[in-house]
């Protein structure tokens, strides 16, 4: 019961905040908009792809890309040949081109290039180097290990914007890190853990509530982000409790952090900043944003550990992507919810034991 009165004090608080009210509402919401706004054509394109091939033993490879189809037979690439290097950069520039392969058939070499920062050339330079990498096996006589198939698109997400919008939500839940932050270094500086003496409120109560206002403001993002998104044309394809509940589990870790963070700042301001530069690089290192390269560790129960996944952002993103961009179910999406979990849980038990030994023991 005291740890409830603690939660309602604290959502009080952000309802009578603008900054507060800022961070848990408006940001996100406008990350959703711009996402929709520059996210807004079809996932599955046909991506104009110019090749320098000055040797002709280049032919097959060339008529390996022409020939690659999306699973509705729709081409992947629209190939064309030129010998204009200067003219090939210009159209990766205006972007009527989306890669530029140069094959060199003297020392073996595919080279790729393009704007890293365009969405479109970080897709087709994906699908262009398994296709590559496939051609370059048969022709060493290696077996064939791996294929990245690219989906059908009635079958996952319609849009890109489908595919960044779980990650908007991701990123929502996280900015509870320097909410949480904010809160209870409040607490700490206004002397509240050392006036708790004279109470029957333990300090654990305090913390318990904070966590427990947290909780409900990570179901309400979610929901906001969720709504605003299928208004800005998201196209749902799985279970909106599931992803809650994926929500959930993410906000276990952003309590976790944002007790970490609160060990280390002396005012609101400096929480605040120092919990969305925490929130921003998990937001990036997730994936959430835009996907990453793979550095596998290891793998675990079959399923391939990547350097990230040290942070339940990564696997959350991943389940909340797979549930509402794909249709996935609680089968689905166990592993990465359940691993999600534990490293959440961890994060959790990590802020609360530290904030426990530099906070709370000369305090209380």
């Amino acid at each position: 019961m005291r740890a409830l009165l603690v939660a309602r004090k604290s959502l009080l608080e952000l309802t009578r905040e603008p900054l507060l009210l800022l961070l848990v509402v408006a940001l996100p919401l406008a990350f959703v908009g711009i996402t929709a706004f520059g996210y807004s054509g079809p996932l599955l394109v046909t991506h104009p792809v110019l090749v320098v091939s000055p040797d002709p033993q280049g032919a097959p490879l060339i008529e390996e890309l022409a020939a690659q189809r999306y699973a509705d037979g729709r081409p992947t690439f629209d190939v064309t040949q030129t010998t204009n290097i200067e003219a090939a950069e210009t159209a990766l520039q205006e972007q009527t081109a989306t890669v530029l392969v140069i094959v060199s058939v003297d020392d073996a070499t595919v080279t790729l290039k393009g704007d890293a920062l365009y969405g479109r050339f970080y897709r087709a330079s994906a699908i262009l180097e398994s296709v590559i990498g496939r051609y370059a096996d048969r022709a060493a006589g290696r077996p064939e290990i791996i294929r990245v198939v690219a989906p059908a698109q009635a079958t996952g997400p319609q849009s890109e914007f489908d595919a960044y919008a779980p990650g908007m939500m991701i990123f929502a839940l996280l900015m509870i890190i320097p909410q949480t932050a904010m809160l209870v270094a409040r607490e700490v500086r206004w002397n509240t853990l050392r006036r708790l003496r004279l109470t029957r409120l333990r300090a654990w109560d305090l913390l318990a509530g904070v966590s427990l206002a947290q909780l409900v403001v990570a179901v309400f993002q979610v929901l906001v982000v969720f709504v605003s998104a299928l208004l800005l044309g998201f196209h749902n394809q799985g279970s909106l409790w599931l992803a809650v509940v994926v929500g959930l589990v993410v906000s276990f870790s952003a309590i976790g952090l944002g007790l970490v963070v609160a060990c280390f700042v002396e005012n609101d301001s400096q929480a605040v900043n120092v919990g969305s530069t925490v929130t921003m690089v998990q937001v990036f290192l997730s994936g959430s944003f835009w996907r990453l390269p793979p550095i596998t560790v290891f793998s675990l129960a079959g399923h391939q550990i990547d350097l990230f996944d040290i942070f339940p952002a990564t696997s959350g993103f991943m389940a909340l992507q797979q549930v509402l961009s794909y249709g996935a179910g609680w089968s689905e999406v166990s592993f990465r919810l359940g691993l999600a979990l534990v490293l959440s849980l961890g994060y959790l038990g990590a802020g609360v034991a530290l904030f426990g030994r530099l906070k709370m023991r000369d305090r209380v």
